[in-house]
């Protein structure tokens, strides 16, 4: 999904920027761009309905536009068994494009790093450190390192992390100390027999120098190991010390990332260490992937496509990091801006839906029934049914096309959705202050507002005492100038607000309307857009 472009509407969506997410999404696709729906909130009862009605999928909820991981380039991880030698993680470093291995167990859980300073490190040991490391070296390593051939495995095989050379002919080596050492020669029988009875630990016969049944024989019995090996000595002698398991050496105290961490987050904490690359795990803990600073500093930022707004408050949460690449919108002209030029399409029309209807007639492609009837489901809403003054010649022309693909009757549609939605029974008090909610900055001024529709106005003075309890306290904690309710009949008669703040009286300014019971009712006055926005900037711009 790297790059896929997101098309969203507004916080708080309501049916007619989650249908024209769906059905912009749907037209992307379509013409070859790859393109997902999304929403920014929790959907309301009335586009819930819609979409089980036309039984589509809600779309992908996001947090924010900030890119994770898994929305960027990473490596892909050179994974290692702990098994593995020192010698064989060299080459994969040197000949590899990632200079940290990442050492895992069977299910691939991380069990530490190597990088090249862990193997050089080796290099700089001091030699009793070094012969702590090769005393439980398995002989397996050791012939795989020297690339030899094991010709005696004993049973009990001990070492004690010395490695001798002895190549003379002479007996002068024979006053040394040898017990459990492993011992680098080349064919003298003689001297190979004196090693055995000195309990040697292993013999290392060197330029593949045969031998004898009688040496294999003694070795076998007295518990020593023998190897043979094309090396000569001086090559064998600076390979052993890479015979060590990576599982001695490896970092265990490992910087990790999860595949889904912020990609800033993980910026942050990449600058208080100093490692080329760092592990990325999934969900389950296995490593899936490497990241280092340079995929933090090329990385591509989220694509989106906003519908329905172009107002900062009302879009994805850091939208910033993002980059916009289109706008489509019928609301008043807002304050996001973008680093380039982009389409930004702007049209008075009753809904953001009959914009979207029209770029699939000019594009000529023809919607499928579902996203028609989606379509018509969201003019309808946004319209109020076309009694809203937003309402447009086009509107309904479009729904009328759109109805004809859709085979639906568009008043018998309206009854329904109205009918099963335009109530306030069964919701929380949440729901029906974020059914559609907005804010705005204006001039100055934070304002925020929210709308539902209505059929029954006698629902409303049920719960009118406690709702405007709860409406203080959300303004308590956001402290706007200026909280509305509207709560509109869906006929189109007008609306019954609720306010509060600072600002409150501005609302009995602008409407010439009778209030009683902490409600005031504005006849004729259903359009949040065309008729409560434009008077209430008016009125800020005078206060």
């Amino acid at each position: 999904m790297r790059d896929t472009i997101y098309v969203t509407g507004h916080r708080n969506p309501d049916t007619d920027s989650i249908c024209s997410a769906i059905a912009y999404a749907n037209l992307k696709e379509q013409i070859g761009v790859p393109a997902i729906a999304c929403r920014l909130g929790e959907l309301n009862t009335e586009t819930s309905y819609v979409l089980k009605k036309f039984d589509v999928q809600a779309p992908l909820l996001i947090e924010n536009a900030k890119c994770r991981l898994e929305d960027i380039d990473i490596d892909t991880a050179s994974l290692i068994s702990p098994d593995l030698t020192i010698k064989r993680a060299w080459e994969k470093i040197t000949l590899g494009k990632n200079k940290s291995l990442f050492v895992v167990d069977s299910e691939n859980t991380l069990l530490g790093v190597v990088s090249m300073s862990n193997i050089s490190d080796v290099q700089m040991k001091d030699i009793d450190e070094v012969k702590e490391l090769m005393k439980i070296v398995p002989l397996s390593n050791i012939t795989e390192t020297i690339e030899g051939k094991l010709l005696v495995s004993p049973e009990r095989y001990h070492c004690d992390g010395e490695v001798k050379i002895m190549i003379s002919r002479n007996n002068n080596f024979l006053d040394e100390e040898f017990e459990d050492s492993i011992i680098i020669m080349s064919d003298n029988e003689e001297l190979q027999e004196k090693a055995i009875d000195k309990n040697v630990a292993c013999l290392i016969i060197t330029e593949d120098k045969g031998v004898s049944e009688n040496i294999l024989k003694k070795a076998m019995d007295n518990n020593v190991a023998v190897i043979t090996t094309e090396f000569d000595a001086m090559k064998v002698a600076r390979t052993i010390y890479q015979t060590p398991p990576v599982s001695m050496i490896m970092t265990k105290e490992t910087v990790t990332f999860k595949i889904t961490d912020y990609v800033d987050d993980v910026s942050k904490r990449m600058s208080k260490t100093r490692y080329r690359s760092y592990p990325v795990v999934d969900r389950k803990g296995s490593v899936i992937g490497a990241v280092s600073r340079f995929h933090l500093f090329s990385y591509n930022r989220k694509k989106f496509i906003l519908l329905d707004h172009n107002e900062a408050s009302q879009s994805v949460e850091s939208l910033e990091v993002a980059d916009v690449l289109e706008i489509i919108d019928h609301h008043r002209i807002g304050d996001i801006e973008t680093n380039n030029p982009i389409n930004f399409r702007n049209q008075n029309l009753g809904s953001t839906s009959s914009i979207i209807a029209l770029m699939y007639k000019e594009n000529g492609i023809k919607p499928s029934k579902t996203i028609a009837s989606l379509l018509c489901c969201a003019i309808i809403s946004d319209t109020m049914n076309f009694n809203s003054p937003t309402t447009t010649v086009v509107d309904k022309e479009i729904a009328s096309e759109l109805a004809l693909i859709a085979e639906l009757d568009l008043e018998q549609l309206s009854v329904e959705m109205f009918e099963a939605v335009a109530t306030l029974r069964g919701l929380s008090f949440s729901e029906i202050l974020y059914n559609d909610f907005k804010e705005y900055a204006m001039e100055g001024f934070r304002i925020a507002i929210g709308q539902i529709n209505i059929l029954d106005i006698k629902e409303l003075e049920i719960i009118r005492r406690e709702f405007v309890s709860y409406m203080d306290k959300i303004n308590a904690i956001n402290k706007y100038d200026l909280l509305v309710m509207t709560f509109t009949n869906v006929e189109g008669k007008g609306s019954n607000f609720i306010y509060m703040g600072k600002l409150a009286w501005v609302i009995e300014e602008i409407f010439d309307g009778k209030k009683e019971n902490e409600v005031l009712f504005a006849k004729d006055i259903v359009s949040r857009k065309k008729q409560i926005i434009p008077r209430l900037s008016a009125a800020l711009k005078l206060a």
